[in-house]
């Protein structure tokens, strides 16, 4: 039985054709695939193509979508939301039981959908226990400028509504050239479509493959600043902590780990085989809770945040998106639980500065403040779930309220 793949484009000319050619790539790699589109594009396809063997496992369906006119900021944001509504989730959903039931052989096994289509669509597939890829049809250097937005405003480089602090040409993004903050690639549509971008960053971080319509030579920085832990900076991590000669727990995630043995510095785990250990999970609240861990290095998710706080655990903060950028804002700044650390010009964390901020924590008259406050705001989380304590109140009213009849 062919692998079947539900293809979900962005209803408009530039995003449905490069979809329509990944259909014709899947279909030459023996791949069924339903071509998931809106009436009037459908149409549109049925028209323009004349029939080849290609179709002969391309089925084309459609959904009733109706988008308002587009030629004001209010126009976009209707139509975003349009979509939402009549190409969402929900509909989504539908249509993949629909396939399903009627085609028991030929059910459907992956779905690929335009990056502005995955709202929400992770829990679909995840139902149907599907892989989800989402597509992005142009650069990977305008995914990149959306999905750091909400980092560029967290420094103090744009406003909350994406509008440079400054009139000028910088470097927004070390892997990317200087750009006027005319240039912005938002400014086009407004607030709503910035927030949508940081939104979208937000969504993507869960799907597991992300498709560019683009080769990796011509955007290299770029690609490898949003692989993560790019092959410079995996490096000079590993150095940095082979050089602080003390005993780590290193996670690293099970999609890279395979990757990640290839790229260490040479020699790396035969020299720390003695003192470390590298592994793709492990129970964070458990380790945390060990009296043998130091300091935790964290990317500031706020489950992170909370568990290190209930635990007494110092951090060091290196955030990446979203969120993080807060979090690591009340950890350093307010709670004085931890130290951020300071990325050189091309927004790598060099060894040494890893060396001199373990070193910094864990030795010096600073550390032992912030080591201090960490065992304070324990005992403070600790009795806030306490009966009596503000968290227990808080729940037990919450209960109360919800154990209450309608009529009461």
């Amino acid at each position: 039985m062919a692998p079947h793949a539900l293809l979900i484009p962005l209803p408009a000319q530039g995003h449905v054709n490069p979809m329509m050619q990944l259909a014709w790539k899947l279909v030459s790699n023996e791949f069924f695939v339903t071509f998931l589109n809106s009436d009037s594009n459908h149409n549109r396809i049925l028209t323009a193509n004349t029939p080849n063997s290609f179709f002969d496992n391309i089925r084309m369906i459609s959904v009733p979508v109706e988008i308002p006119p587009i030629d004001t900021l209010k126009g976009i944001e209707n139509g975003i939301e349009a979509l939402a509504k009549d190409m969402g989730p929900s509909v989504i959903d539908r249509v993949i039981q629909e396939i399903n039931a009627r085609e028991e052989e030929n059910k459907v096994t992956c779905i690929i959908a335009d990056v502005w289509m995955c709202f929400g669509l992770q829990p679909v597939a995840t139902l149907h226990k599907l892989p989800l890829a989402a597509f992005h049809t142009s650069p990977v250097s305008l995914f990149a400028m959306r999905y750091f937005s909400a980092h560029l405003v967290s420094l103090g480089i744009l406003h909350s509504d994406g509008i440079a602090k400054e009139e000028k040409r910088m470097k927004y993004l070390p892997c990317m050239p200087a750009l006027h903050s005319g240039d912005l690639p938002w400014l086009w549509a407004g607030e709503y479509m910035f927030r949508k971008g940081i939104r979208m960053g937000e969504e993507i971080k869960d799907i597991k493959w992300v498709l560019f319509n683009s080769f990796s030579e011509i955007e290299a920085p770029v690609v490898e600043t949003l692989a993560g832990l790019s092959e410079k900076q995996l490096e000079e991590l590993a150095l940095g902590v082979e050089a602080t000669r003390r005993s780590f727990l290193w996670v690293v995630r099970s999609d890279l780990m395979k990757g990640s043995k290839a790229i260490l510095p040479a020699g790396f785990l035969e020299r720390v085989r003695d003192r470390g250990c590298l592994v793709s999970w492990v129970p964070q609240l458990e380790v945390l809770s060990h009296p043998s861990i130091a300091c935790f290095v964290t990317h500031c998710g706020w489950n992170s945040v909370q568990e290190s706080i209930t635990m007494g655990v110092p951090l060091l903060c290196w955030p990446h998106f979203s969120d993080q950028f807060l979090n690591r804002t009340y950890v350093v700044d307010v709670w004085k639980l931890g130290l951020s650390f300071n990325a050189n010009s091309q927004g790598i964390i060099e060894q040494g500065e890893f060396v001199k901020s373990v070193e910094i924590l864990l030795e010096s008259e600073q550390g032992l403040e912030i080591r201090e406050e960490a065992k304070k705001l324990k005992i403070i989380a600790r009795d806030a779930v306490k009966d009596g304590g503000s968290s227990s109140n808080n729940f037990n009213l919450f209960v109360t309220a919800m154990k209450r009849q309608p009529n009461e």
